[in-house]
Order: structure tokens, then sequence, then C-alpha cells
């Protein structure tokens, strides 16, 4: 008889679905390497996947996401759209070596766990990285600003799998907002006022966006017509 099995991934959904006694199971036995391993196939039912309904839902704030080349920077809020938290997430490697790969699972993991802590959705900008890819793509050889812009990409390109994957996973609701923007909002609504730097300010206005909250840009021209 086996004792003491373990598993990396949904334990506690295995055993609730196991205790339920609704839904049937498959087992596999595979080798990798010197190691055994039993893997356990099951289907999550919609009833058990409605308990995290509170996890999909805006109304008690988000979890706002700005990334760029180095690091993630994460903004909380509450029911009311007012910033209750700040993190940042730094990344050290770029690229698509193992260690890249490795550093944004583990770092995308961590966000994701908070947000399910905290129950609340995960907004990120709904940018499209195609076009600039095939352009950096094109120009990497001169190891210049579009290989930098190369190694962003794939970068985004990792960030966004991982996340979309992360957040499926753990029934967490992912929202894509329309970035436009979002950093001049930040610097010009919240930025000086609440003490903010840039990034900040950015995923603080992804997380109100995502949440419904419309921040408008008042740009400078207006400004000094205004004046």
């Amino acid at each position: 008889m086996i004792r003491d099995l373990r598993f990396g991934w949904h334990a506690e959904k295995l055993a609730d679905a196991a205790a339920a006694g609704q839904t049937p199971f498959t087992f596999r036995i595979l080798r990798r390497g010197k190691k055994w391993y039993l893997q356990v196939i099951f289907t999550w039912l919609k009833d058990e996947r409605a308990r995290s309904e509170e996890i999909r839902n805006t109304a008690y704030g988000t979890i706002g996401l700005d990334f760029n080349s180095g690091f993630i920077t994460l903004g909380e809020t509450d029911h009311f759209g007012n910033l209750c938290g700040l993190k940042e997430y730094r990344l050290k490697y770029h690229g698509s070596g193992n260690r890249a790969d490795s550093e944004m699972q583990e770092t995308i993991a961590k966000i994701v766990r908070y947000a399910g802590e905290k129950k609340k959705p995960v907004v990120i900008e709904d940018l499209n990285f195609d076009k600039k890819k095939a352009q950096s793509m094109k120009a990497s050889g001169k190891k210049g600003k579009a290989y930098n812009r190369m190694l962003n990409t794939l970068d985004h390109s990792r960030y966004r799998m991982r996340l979309e994957n992360a957040c499926f996973r753990a029934d967490i609701k992912l929202i894509p907002v329309n970035p436009a923007y979002t950093s001049c909002i930040g610097e010009e609504k919240f930025g000086k006022r609440m003490k903010l730097n840039r990034h900040q300010a950015a995923c603080y206005v992804i997380a109100r966006k995502g949440q419904g909250f419309k921040d408008r840009y008042v740009k400078k021209e207006i400004k000094k017509k205004a004046g």
C-alpha cells in the first residue's frame, strides 16, 4: 500500500473532490530519472469553482500590475478604489534562458498567491507586442536599443503567459485593460499628491481601470489654454 503521498498542485481541491465523490479519477505512474511520480487527473466541477467566485469580483478591490524591464510593480485597491497596498518584484534575468523562465514563474506564483490571499482579481495592461517583437528581432544584430526591446518583448510574453496560466489554475480573474495614458494619468493625478513614483502610480491606475473607475488625462495643452 502506498502512503504519505504529497501533491504539489491543487492538493486541497483533490482532497475535496475525493471527499465529495462527484468526479472520476484517472491515475498515471511516471518515471523521471531515478524518481517515480503518481499523476492524478480529475475534473474540477463548476459548483466547486463557484466557491472561489469572490476572487473574480472587483467590488472589493483589485490587484494592478505594471510590468517593466527588470521589475513588476503591484498596486492594490480597496472597494472604494483607494490605494491600500504596494509591492515591487525584481527580475534579475532576461531573455530565453532557463534562469529567466524560472525566476518569472516564481515571481508570478508569489503575485497570484498574494491575490488569492486578498481575494482580489488581477488587472494588467492589454499590450500587443507582436509588431514590436518583429521589428526588434530584425534589428537585433545591432545589439542596441532594438536588442533591448527584443529582450523586453520576450520577458513580457513570458510574463503574460505565466500570469494567464497561474490565474487560470487558481481561478483568479485576470482583467486586461486599455493601456492608453496609464503612466501619464498616474503621474498627473496621483504621483505628486500621493508621493508615488511613476510605476507605482501606473499600477494604481491599472488597478482602478480594472475596477471600473475612469481617470482622465488632462493634456498640458488644455491646461495652458485654460490658464
